[in-house]
Order: structure tokens, then sequence, then C-alpha cells
């Protein structure tokens, strides 16, 4: 039952998981978009001999920070960021379409869906069991873009500051340290570190992930618990990153 006016984020999707998702798959080609143009504009006015910090550069400095855009040196060489851009910006429109198909064709609530599958990912607040099913599956997702951060990283290479060039860094999936690093991560100086809280974030995820689409709801289902178990899902999600 909606208990806030229409001009509170999603009420006018409330029991319409199909328009839900297809608002989520349109805000995810704007995030898309924006992040292939604001890329291209960087690109055209970046000048390689003046720090990135001093020319207003963000997506170019996330790149950067993944290997991007330069040697092994540290040297700029604007390798694969114009293609990066361009298939961000491709994207955009193929998730711009998907929510139109969502939004126009296909059925406004997945409960009356003719795919079976597609009727296990609707809306039920007040169902644990369609909760957990789909948190395990945002989990799972976490889980593998964790796993594709640790193995570019182990097999292409990341930036080190310490050194001021890219290297190849090898996971240290220490659990010890993992644990430790909990309360001072913002203290971690060492890249193998970091990998290693991913790798086991991964698993974490993963895991879980698997668990809680197997399963039922475990103990006593409240309206408060079922309200806040997709939210908690996410801090979940930042409190163990902090883990690298």
């Amino acid at each position: 039952d909606v208990t806030y006016g229409w001009w509170a984020g999603n009420a006018g999707v409330t029991n319409k998981s199909g328009k839900f998702i297809a608002a989520h798959i349109a805000h995810t080609g704007l995030i898309a978009f924006a992040a292939g143009g604001s890329t291209l504009w960087e690109l055209a006015r970046y000048n390689p001999e003046i720090p990135m910090g001093h020319q207003s550069s963000i997506f170019l400095a996330h790149l950067a920070s993944i290997g991007i855009g330069f040697d092994e040196t540290g040297a700029w060489t604007g390798a694969g960021v114009a293609s990066i851009a361009i298939v961000h910006l491709v994207l955009s429109m193929v998730y711009g379409a998907g929510g139109l198909l969502h939004s126009v064709l296909f059925v406004g609530d997945m409960q009356d869906s003719e795919v079976p599958q597609a009727r296990k990912f609707k809306l039920e607040w007040d169902n644990p069991d369609n909760q957990t099913f789909i948190l395990g599956h945002h989990l799972l997702f976490f889980g593998v873009a964790c796993i594709w951060f640790v193995e570019w990283a182990r097999i292409h290479g990341i930036y080190d500051p310490a050194i001021g060039a890219v290297r190849q860094v090898e996971y240290n999936l220490n659990l010890t340290n993992i644990w430790n690093h909990q309360f001072d991560f913002l203290a971690i100086d060492s890249l193998e570190d970091v990998l290693g809280g991913h790798a086991f974030l991964a698993f974490l995820e993963i895991t879980g992930g698997a668990f809680h689409i197997a399963t039922k709801q475990v103990g006593e289902y409240t309206k408060f618990k079922g309200a806040g178990l997709l939210s908690a899902e996410a801090i979940l999600s930042f409190s163990c990153a902090g883990l690298g």
C-alpha cells in the first residue's frame, strides 16, 4: 500500500515491477551515456604535460587507475580510452531501448508475464522468499564484479602510486590481514592487500548469493526486516569493501 505522495521516488511504479525494471534500465543508460560522453570530452581537452588533477579530470583519472591510457612506465599513450568511451555510448542506446521495451511493450507487473522465470523477479515486499531470491542475484553480480577487478589487476595490471607506474598485482589472501584491515582500511598502503580483500569479498558475496537463492528466509520475518532487506545488501557490500 502506498503511504507517500506521487512526488516521492518510485511512487509511480509501486506494485508495477515491470515498470520498476524499466526505470532502472533507463537509469543505467543515462549513467553509461554520461560516462562515455564525459570521457570523450576530457580526452579531447587532455594535456599530458599538466597533471590530471589540474585539468578537472575525473573519468580519465579512473581509467588511469586501472592502467588504461598509460604504458607500464606511467607515460600517457591514450590507447583504448576512446574505444571504451564509444562502447559506453553504444551500450547507453542498448539500455535505453531495453527501458523503452519494458516501459511500452512488456507487462507492467512481472507477475503477469508469460515467462515463468521472469515471474520469480516480481516485487513482493511481504514475501520473504521473493526478497531473498532477488537479494541472492544481486550478490552474485557484486561477486562477479569483484572477481573481474582482481583478475584485471593480476593479468593486465593497475596503477601503483608508490612507484608511479602500472604493474601486475597478485592478491594477498591473508584472512588475518583482511580481518584486521576492517578497522584501519584507510591506512592500507599495499595493493596486494587491496586485491586480497576484493578476492575474499567475491567469495563471500557469491557464497551468500547462492545461499539466498537456494534457501528460504531465515528467522522470523517482520515488516521492518522486509523493508530493509535490500538496503542491508548495499550496506553490507560497502562495509565489506572496507576489507580491501
